[in-house]
């Protein structure tokens, strides 16, 4: 699917196609979502230059996400999708600028991509030129990571209060509750490490267009805006480092304590072991019911019996309790 864009004084605005798969002579920007090869004819054609396929944008090596080819820059950044479904994924991103004329190319819907055009055509957001709709989507995508770290960093704080709850309230945490809170650290994890690599792919994007783009994309106030976009990537890169560390803090505190209750139940049947063992032990000695035994034949012998087993059991956990072992 294409959308093209033209530029109005209030900002992008949609540019009408000249044909069923043509692209509005007056466009500016195009973004192709899972482009057809007829689309991909079509924006090649805007373009003055070929688009990489999607095997390619899913290259990990620096050469096929960064390079210049018959004047066009092609730039491609992995995006988190799926958050909102609870399927959190990387999708490639691709931008590419030749003169004056932008296309994004992706085969995910990218909610940055949505905020942006709901904020770009409203008076004052001040996209009115190529380099300021690129640097736009570029602050898009840094502001929906943040709300995603932001997401992750209450969802960690959460579960931070129920790993480390009152002693009052953990019996629901024992047994199969600390397990759910490993899963929910699990997908934390793997959220914020999904972070982070979009992150570090968005840094080099930010430092390949500083160096290759068109001058008019690195002068004055542009050249500002992508500095700054710069120093809030690696600034939501430490933030992402320190979430990092805290959720591997409470796997590590989660697991301990499921040590902890793991060997409170092994202390408790070592002890009730300890304590039944004399009692056992005697029982034994008089259920062998020899002839020559004498307590068989003395009238108080059951009764001593029995309380020489109470006194066995008796005595060790009186001991245990002393020793604070109970």
């Amino acid at each position: 699917m294409l959308s093209a864009y033209r530029l109005t004084e209030k900002g992008p605005e949609p540019a009408i196609p000249e044909g069923e798969d043509g692209v509005a002579a007056s466009a500016i920007w195009v973004d192709a979502l899972q482009p057809s090869a007829a689309e991909e004819k079509a924006v090649e054609g805007f373009l003055g230059a070929e688009l990489p396929t999607r095997e390619e944008t899913q290259e990990i090596e620096f050469s096929s996400r960064f390079y210049v080819e018959d004047g066009a820059v092609y730039m491609t950044a992995s995006l988190l999708t799926g958050i909102d479904v609870g399927k959190p994924a990387l999708a490639p991103l691709t931008i590419v600028v030749a003169g004056e004329r932008l296309v994004t190319l992706r085969y995910d819907d990218l909610r940055a991509l949505r905020q942006f055009l709901a904020r770009a055509g409203k008076p004052g957001s001040g996209c009115l030129t190529t380099p300021a709709i690129f640097l736009g989507l570029i602050e898009a995508i840094v502001d929906r990571t943040a709300d995603v770290l932001e997401r992750i960093s209450a969802d960690v704080d959460r579960i931070n209060q129920e790993v480390f709850a009152e002693q009052t309230s953990r019996p629901r945490h024992g047994g199969r509750g600390l397990e759910t809170v490993i899963g929910a650290i699990g997908r934390q994890g793997d959220l914020a490490a999904k972070c982070r690599e979009s992150l570090a792919s968005l840094e080099r994007l930010a430092q390949f267009a500083s160096l290759a783009l068109p001058p008019a994309f690195g002068k004055g106030a542009n050249k500002n805006r992508l500095k700054l976009a710069q120093r809030d990537i690696r600034s939501l890169e430490d933030h992402v480092d320190f979430l990092s560390n805290k959720i591997t803090f409470l796997l590590d505190a989660t697991l301990g304590l499921i040590s902890v209750g793991q060997n409170e139940v092994i202390r408790v049947l070592t002890v009730a072991a300890t304590i039944f063992f004399p009692p056992t032990l005697i029982g034994t000695i008089y259920g062998m019911n020899f002839v020559d035994m004498p307590e068989l034949g003395w009238i108080l012998g059951y009764p001593f019996a029995l309380l020489l087993m109470a006194l066995s059991a008796i005595l060790p956990y009186l001991y245990f309790k002393r020793r604070g072992w109970l």
